[in-house]
């Protein structure tokens, strides 16, 4: 397994390798090093969040002054999002890349609940997604999700696997 830090700089390597230049946050202790890795990155604006529905609105405005934006999250916070995503991204046909933490996949204690409905709610909400499991995988993920998001002009959910970010 690749350490946090690499973990980080291969995904946010990834961002921007796609154009994404604008990305809101909210922290999560699975994803401290790929918070930092952004924060730090002076090519790409970076928006902590107190609450991940305001990403969304915050995204979807950044997106309208001709940023590329991605929403990085755990999957609880998708759960708090799905009226903005809904109302704003869905309704007004606005591109967010979702980078979500995925709590309660395969082998991770303690969210079995919240891991079960988060593929679910993102079929429901009509939202594609994808699952990044492997380190090699995620500059291919990333281009074709965004790809996806710009010319579907909707959410696409990248799921992070605790494999994908280096950490237990």
């Amino acid at each position: 397994m690749m350490d946090a830090k690499k973990a980080a700089e291969n995904i946010v390597e990834g961002l921007k390798q796609v154009g994404i230049d604008f990305v809101a946050t909210l922290p999560d202790l699975k994803l401290v090093e790929v918070i930092k890795v952004i924060d730090e990155d002076p090519d790409i604006k970076h928006v902590p969040l107190c609450r991940e529905e305001e990403g969304v609105g915050i995204c979807a405005g950044a997106y309208l002054t001709g940023k590329k934006t991605a929403l990085l999250m755990q999957n609880a916070g998708l759960l708090n999002s799905c009226n903005g995503l809904t109302t704003t991204c869905l309704q007004f046909q606005i591109p967010i890349l979702l980078l979500i933490y995925y709590a309660g996949d395969l082998g991770d204690r303690g969210f079995a609940t919240l891991g079960s409905v988060t593929e679910p709610v993102l079929d429901g909400l009509g939202i594609r997604t994808y699952i990044l499991r492997k380190m090699d995988e995620v500059a291919e993920t990333l281009r074709g999700a965004q790809i996806l998001a710009e010319d579907s002009r909707r959410p696409v959910a990248v799921l992070l696997t605790k494999s994908v970010l280096g950490v237990k």
